[in-house]
């Protein structure tokens, strides 16, 4: 993440670098968000930033702009190391999952011997 901010209509402004966050991370964090904020995302065709806006929604209350910053940076780091586990973390998800629906007169059990 570059920045957060808030601009003169009181709107929250990410700038997000999508080199670094991907478009599953910057969805997962906005997706919990949708509840109290309308959100739009512009992307910068000249650069790899994405400028996201937070705009609150009538009837919900404004959170402290130091409470959502908190969060949000959290939450940027939070699911991005859930993206690098799930990538580094695949083959064995894959094996189990395959293991656990197969039938299992297919696998071989081996027994280990001191």
């Amino acid at each position: 993440m570059i920045d957060i901010l808030t601009d003169r209509n009181g709107q929250i402004v990410l700038s997000i670098d999508t080199s670094i966050y991907d478009n599953w991370v910057i969805d997962k964090v906005l997706y919990w968000l949708t509840a109290d904020y309308i959100i739009t995302r512009r992307n910068n065709p000249e650069t790899n930033i994405q400028v996201i806006s937070l705009s609150l929604k009538k009837g919900h209350q404004q959170v402290d702009y130091n409470t959502i910053r908190e969060r949000l940076s959290n939450d940027f780091i939070d699911y991005k190391n859930r993206q690098t586990i799930a990538v580094e973390t695949s083959n064995i998800r894959d094996l189990l999952f395959a293991k656990a629906f197969a039938n299992s007169d297919d696998f071989v059990e081996f027994t280990f011997k001191d």
